[in-house]
């Protein structure tokens, strides 16, 4: 159901835009598909998050950002991107574009750069655009037509043409300033990178995580990633795991996947966090 500021804003984009009434049952879909314990923002930049950390490959490339990444690399990125979140929101690929979205073949564009690149077969059909932003820990996603109104007339050597800045004016937002989940590794000092990650055993490599990054929402990849180990999960429970490391400190692991701590992540004004979701605080 959408919620009185979302039926207003499309009201107003649909008055501006009648003949992009089209887009009002894609939009509907995405903006009422969180439930009671899941939240829009959170959801697809869990989306972007995971694709990205999946093509950086960190445990194994040593690698911590975008531009360390071959060419063919940042491309495969609009790939991931697409099945992450065709399979995150129970869609099925349609005949001619990505998704079938409400019985509408929709495109799915992203770009980690200023502009997105539209193929000549999404030329006239619905997209959904998704820009992201590693440095600034930022992500947008629109729903568009592309339509030759919205295109710049330039072409690349592929045939792709690019939304004209006018064009843009067009775009339908799902979420327009939303928060991606940060890259811990991109945006840690070398001397804290080496403090993380170069103890031996996975526990105690997270404990310095939680410890580092207080208050922070910790992603499941990110603990994976630092725990480089199939076991990863045990490590951070009782046991000898990170939170007997951090019990001393008075430090404690919430964990988005346990009521208790999701009812207390909650109160500490952590939205839609889902089991995918670690966060450390001090205890009160």
């Amino acid at each position: 159901m959408l919620s009185l500021n979302e039926k207003s804003y499309l009201e107003g984009y649909l008055a501006n835009y009648p003949d992009n009434s089209i887009l009002k049952n894609i939009y509907s879909f995405f903006v009422s598909f969180p439930n009671d314990d899941s939240d829009l923002e959170v959801i697809i930049g869990d989306i972007l998050r995971s694709s990205l950390d999946e093509v950086i490959d960190m445990p194994r490339t040593n690698r911590f950002s975008l531009q360390e990444l071959e060419k063919t690399e940042k491309t495969y990125i609009g790939t991931k991107v697409e099945i992450v979140f065709r399979d995150t929101f129970l869609l099925n690929k349609g005949k001619k574009l990505d998704l079938l979205v409400e019985g509408k073949e929709v495109d799915v564009k992203n770009t980690i750069g200023t502009n997105w690149t539209i193929p000549s077969e999404a030329v006239d059909e619905i997209c959904v655009l998704l820009q992201t932003n590693d440095d600034k820990s930022s992500f947008c996603i629109g729903l568009i037509i592309c339509r030759d109104r919205v295109l710049n007339q330039g072409r690349n050597r592929d045939g792709k043409r690019t939304i004209s800045k006018s064009g843009k004016n067009e775009i339908l937002w799902l979420v327009e300033n939303g928060k991606l989940p940060k890259n811990f590794f991109l945006h840690m000092d070398e001397g804290l990178r080496e403090e993380v990650l170069q103890p031996k055993g996975g526990a105690t490599r997270l404990a310095n995580l939680f410890r580092s990054f207080q208050n922070e929402i910790i992603t499941r990849r990110l603990v994976e990633c630092v725990a480089r180990q199939k076991d990863y999960m045990k490590r951070i429970r009782g046991n000898g795991g990170a939170r007997d490391i951090l019990a001393p400190e008075e430090l404690m692991i919430l964990w988005g996947g346990n009521l208790e701590d999701k009812e207390k992540l909650k109160s500490l004004g952590f939205k839609g966090l889902t089991k995918e979701h670690f966060v450390c605080i001090k205890k009160s």
